[in-house]
């Protein structure tokens, strides 16, 4: 087991300090207005919001990350980090709170987290303070972050946030502008709730539509690719629709297996039906056999009964 956990620490570790080649330093801060910024560091992103009584900052990374966010911060503030709201808590994400714990912030997540972080330690994984159940809303003064959870989905404890006055949703790894076929990071989708993650989509567009959203930041970049083949960083905040676009992508998914089931199809032949899909040209990052896994899994989970 330690053998094990040292191995994911230093995974963490290498995925947080990954940075695409060409695309500027490794950390900067985006004003996205209303108190609200975003952070990058190498591939991954976190937000912050300053009120005039204090910081929320979200996840931290990794302890690298985080002092490099801390310093962010204090270039826009000197007003001190009160809360730190967990997303979620896988390592990648989580993983690096040490340094605002040390300084006096409480760490928010939702309840399912608490069980996981103690079931997976790691030294410099902070336990959270307040946990919730549907919802929580952290003040700061004039400027507030909103954490809803909608059952499972990437995770049993993932959160979708807002961020007010901003009125921008912070959402991580299940969408990720400014289009929401994102990639697919490994085509097992350990730790994914498949059954869920169409309702669990469905909420956040409801989130947003009742609130008037248009932006969502995610919690990872996106490349463009400019007329010569280069690539470039996306925007930090893109636009709400790639929420729904990644619903799409999981309907079309599911949907498309569903029907080979129905037609008798073996789950372990699915793939092979499913092969050269139209739909299949928009999911780049996965080969053949990356796909067949990918078709497999999802057929699992319909034999097993899940909708």
């Amino acid at each position: 087991m330690k053998i094990l956990l040292a191995f994911a620490a230093l995974l963490v570790a290498s995925l947080a300090a990954a940075q695409p080649a060409g695309l500027g330093p490794k950390f900067q801060t985006d004003a996205l207005g209303d108190g609200l910024y975003a952070f990058r560091y190498g591939p991954y992103r976190d937000i912050f919001v300053v009120g005039d009584q204090g910081v929320i900052a979200t996840d931290p990374l990794s302890s690298v990350a985080a002092a490099a966010l801390k310093e962010e911060i204090a270039k826009v503030t000197d007003l001190p980090v009160k809360f730190v709201a967990y997303s979620h808590s896988h390592w990648d994400h989580a993983v690096g709170g040490t340094i605002f714990k040390q300084a006096g912030a409480k760490f928010v997540a939702q309840e399912n987290c608490r069980d996981n972080i103690r079931d997976t330690p790691h030294a410099d994984l902070v336990p959270p303070d307040i946990l919730f159940r549907d919802h929580y809303r952290i003040d700061v003064g004039n400027a507030s972050l909103e954490l809803f959870w909608f059952g499972p989905s990437h995770s049993n404890c993932l959160s979708v946030m807002l961020a007010r006055p901003a009125n921008v949703i912070f959402i991580v790894d299940i969408a990720n502008p400014p289009q929401g076929w994102m990639k697919e990071f490994n085509p097992n989708v350990p730790d994914t709730y498949l059954h869920n993650m169409v309702p669990y989509l469905k909420a956040v567009e409801k989130l947003a539509a009742d609130n008037g959203v248009t932006r969502v930041v995610g919690g990872h970049i996106s490349l463009g690719r400019s007329a010569d083949g280069k690539p470039f960083l996306q925007p930090a905040a893109g636009p709400i629709s790639a929420v729904s676009e990644r619903r799409e992508f999981w309907e079309t998914m599911i949907a498309a297996v569903r029907d080979e089931l129905a037609r008798g199809t073996p789950g372990e032949q699915v793939a092979g039906r499913l092969a050269g899909a139209p739909f299949e040209s928009r999911i780049t990052d996965l080969d053949r056999g990356e796909m067949d896994i990918f078709y497999r899994v999802i057929a699992s989970y319909l034999q097993a009964g899940r909708p």
